[in-house]
Order: structure tokens, then C-alpha cells, then sequence
């Protein structure tokens, strides 16, 4: 049955290619600068981190916010494709109820849309690192890979999430709220060596955050850390001294694969199941 269905949706690729072009078009509708914004808004961010913590707050941390944009816009990527995708399949009764074509492409046009906007905005972080003189290391190279692994989690919770909406409407408000308190459970605006010593025996607990394990990737392969103790962990410390540490769980990084690439193939399987009634429930 998934083979079929991969089938039918490659036959409907270019439908999927039109949603999520409607999709982009949909986000600057009546929009002055348009696709520009896609290019201002992580500038803005930039400029407006790099004002605060090195000029405004005075403070040693002027690299923080390389260590901070790094973690920050996959998370957006991440909490925006979720919020666009729960409301993905009640958002288009009309397409639902009378036009054949694979349900899934809804959520995945949604996805789509955003990854758009994710490989803008780290294209536009790199710029900027390059032009600051940041030197990268060779793990700059699995970034591609971090990216896919992220964008698989996020596709496989965009399917669960649209196709429960439907039935419970109450999902897509579970979801903001979930979201919102997810953010605070991954290392983006701290360090994850603060919460270490405070968290004892449940910082084992705590990277079992596939989030968390994403975004320690990420900051490892930007932030171009240095490393020692390579054992279960791989502690990291940043160039010049600062502060930032990152703690690498070989394991957990293992777990966040599996659980994606599972969640991804449940997700799919589970819409496919619910599918049947959408027609009804919208």
C-alpha cells in the first residue's frame, strides 16, 4: 500500500509543486516586497541579535548569537511547518471534499513551503559567518544531512498532526501550546552545560528530545566548536574562549534517527488510515 501510494503521489508531483508555490504566494499576498521579505527577515533577526548582545547588553558573549541563529532558525523551520501543516487539511474543504488527489500533499506543500524559507535563512547565516571572517570546520559538511534528518521528523509530525486535527479540532491549539513549551526543552536561547549539573540523572531523560539532539547538531557543525572527551559525550567548546558548550550523545543522536525515520513511515501510514474520513469530518 505505501509503495502505491508513493506512486500516485509522484504522479501528482506537480501538483504538489503548485500547492506549495500557492502556499508562498499565499504568505505575501498584498505584500509590498513580496519573496524579499524571505531575505529581510533573517538580516533583521541578525542585526537586531548582534545589536543586543554586542553593543546594548556589554557583555562578553559577542559570538552568542552565532551560537543562538544557529539553533533559532531550525527551530523555526521546525515549529512553523507544524503550525502551517495542522490546519493544512480543514483549510481546504473544498479540495477535499470534490477533487481527487493525494491528501498528503497538503501537509507536505505546507512543509515544503517552509523548507524553502529554512534553506534561505541558513544560506543568509552562512553568508553572513563568511563575511564576519568564521571559520568553518569540515563538519560544515553534514549539514545537509542534519537538515534532511530534521525535515523527515518534521514531515512525519505534519502528517500525524493534519490528519488528527481533522477528527479534533483541538489539536492545532494543543499543538501552539506544545510547541511553545518545546522550546524551552532544547538548548537555543541557554546552553545545555547550564542546565547539565541541575538536571543530574534526568539529563539522560532530557536527550531524549530528538529537538534538543537536532539542535546540538547544528550548533556543533555552525558554531565550529572544538572538542575533547570522546567518549559517550563530545564536549565542545567554541573558539575564543566563550562560554557555549555543547554535549553531543552519540546514542541520542542514533535514537533521533531511528525515531524520525519511524515516525515519518507511521505518520504516513496513520494519514493514509484517517484519510477516509475527511471527506465526512470537514
Amino acid at each position: 500500500m505505501m509503495i502505491e501510494r508513493l506512486k500516485d503521489l509522484w504522479c501528482h508531483r506537480e501538483l504538489l509543486f503548485n500547492m506549495t508555490r500557492k502556499e508562498l504566494k499565499v504568505k505575501y499576498k498584498r505584500s509590498v516586497l513580496g519573496f524579499v521579505w524571505s531575505f529581510m527577515t533573517p538580516l533583521i533577526m541578525l542585526a537586531v541579535f548582534s545589536l543586543v548582545f554586542s553593543i546594548l547588553a556589554k557583555t562578553p558573549m559577542n559570538w552568542f548569537v552565532i551560537y543562538l541563529m544557529s539553533g533559532l532558525f531550525p527551530w523555526l523551520f521546525f515549529v512553523n511547518s507544524l503550525m502551517q501543516s495542522v490546519g493544512s487539511v480543514v483549510g481546504n474543504p473544498g479540495l477535499v471534499k470534490k477533487v481527487y488527489f493525494p491528501r498528503e500533499v497538503l501537509p507536505i506543500a505546507s512543509v515544503g513551503a517552509n523548507i524553502f524559507h529554512f534553506i534561505l535563512q541558513m544560506l543568509i547565516l552562512l553568508l553572513f559567518l563568511v563575511i564576519i571572517g568564521w571559520h568553518f570546520s569540515i563538519y560544515i559538511l553534514y549539514l545537509p544531512l542534519v537538515m534532511l534528518l530534521e525535515i523527515v521528523l518534521t514531515m512525519g509530525l505534519a502528517l500525524c498532526i493534519s490528519s488528527a486535527n481533522v477528527y479534533l479540532r483541538d489539536v492545532q491549539h494543543f499543538t501552539e501550546v506544545a510547541t511553545m513549551a518545546w522550546f524551552w526543552l532544547c538548548p537555543i536561547v541557554y546552553t545545555i552545560g547550564a542546565v547539565m549539573g541541575q538536571l543530574g540523572s534526568f539529563f539522560k531523560l532530557y536527550l531524549c528530545n530528538p529537538m534538543t539532539n537536532i539542535v546540538q547538531l547544528y550548533q556543533f557543525i555552525i558554531y565550529n566548536p572544538r572538542f575533547y572527551a570522546p567518549k559517550s559525550y563530545i564536549e565542545a567548546r567554541p573558539p575564543r574562549g566563550q562560554p557555549a558548550v555543547i554535549y553531543l550523545s552519540f546514542w541520542g543522536i542514533f535514537a533521533t534517527i531511528v525515531l524520525s525515520v519511524l515516525l515519518l513511515v507511521f505518520g504516513y501510514y496513520y494519514f493514509i488510515m484517517k484519510e477516509r474520513g475527511f471527506a465526512e469530518q470537514i
